[in-house]
């Protein structure tokens, strides 16, 4: 990437963004290329699409990929290859150990975290009927979902969001589950019949949120970043990717963990359950925001000793 030589004659500056084909993918890329050409008009702009081992599998349920980072590899390979100098995610796809060579360098402003559920003729969780059939590809979610509601039907859901609301709309499934984030970022917000409150679906680590990866070396792209970079965002992710690391699992594990930061104070809500959403745990607790991490940590912890090792070895 360019960058000014000197004071007195300024050159253009050029950014490669790295990102998935998805539609939504693409909508959250020009999200972000829009907001950093606002910060900087002078900055070029590429966008470049790659393809990933989870959009190439799309038919396979997620558990038979097998590919930790799935939605994120390839990107990083073209970072760490050069091709490219941001990689943008969906942070709840990304695992809790990252590439040595590279780092989340910004996190801008979050969009909704919490999880939606689409009804056709807008019932919500608890109107469902018995044997409903319900949607979905995330563990997190069915596990959290059979623990609610052990009376209905959780069946893998994959494709893109459209793809998905096409199936719901066909008949295929009673119910859906979806991230709002997504929903509100295509204008899709009003399908949402019902955001599922915490108290019975704990979000993903880092769900609705973006993240900006680059090269740790690259020396020139963070004063580019800095500029959309929420601080409140990336101090309540910290906590929730804590508490994901500590656990040792990434997107694949049915845990959560959801916190929000007011002032000086972060609370994280973490949740890690049995697969079949025959056992869930729960943990709460608050503390400074320059302790982020350490709360996550410690909220692992805190369940891992109360079954939740056991929970992980099922």
């Amino acid at each position: 990437m360019q960058s000014a030589t000197d004071g007195a004659e300024e050159l253009d500056r050029n950014l490669r963004l790295g990102t998935r084909g998805s539609l939504l993918a693409r909508t959250q890329t020009d999200w972000v290329a829009d907001q950093l050409r606002r910060s900087d008009p002078l900055l070029q702009i590429d966008i470049q699409i790659i393809q990933t081992t989870g959009d190439l599998r799309r038919d396979v349920p997620f558990a038979s990929v097998g590919t930790k980072g799935m939605f994120v590899k390839e990107i990083e390979q073209a970072l760490l290859e050069g091709k490219i100098d941001v990689g943008i995610h969906s942070l709840k796809d990304m695992p809790s150990d990252l590439p040595p060579a590279l780092t989340i360098a910004c996190v801008p402003k979050r969009e909704n975290p919490f999880d939606a559920l689409l009804t056709r003729t807008g019932l919500l969780l608890d109107e469902l009927p018995k044997g409903a059939i319900v949607g979905t590809s995330s563990v997190r979610r069915s596990a959290q979902l059979r623990f609610h509601r052990p009376d209905l039907i959780i069946q893998e859901l994959r494709g893109n969001l459209d793809t998905r609301i096409r199936k719901l709309d066909e008949g295929t499934y009673d119910a859906i589950v979806l991230a709002a984030a997504g929903l509100n970022r295509l204008g899709w917000g009003d399908r949402i019949a019902e955001q599922l409150s915490p108290k019975v679906c704990v979000p993903a680590a880092g769900q609705g949120a973006l993240a900006l990866e680059i090269r740790i070396d690259d020396k020139a792209t963070p004063a580019c970043l800095k500029l959309i970079n929420d601080v409140d965002s990336a101090d309540a992710i910290a906590a929730e990717r804590a508490f994901l690391a500590a656990l040792g699992g990434g997107c694949s594990v049915p845990a959560g963990a959801h916190a929000t930061v007011r002032g000086d104070e972060i609370t994280l809500i973490a949740m890690l359950a049995a697969s079949d959403g025959s056992k869930l745990l729960r943990a709460e607790e608050s503390d400074r925001r320059r302790s982020a991490t350490p709360l996550g940590t410690r909220l692992a912890q805190r369940l891992l000793a109360e079954g939740g090792r056991e929970l992980l070895q099922r």
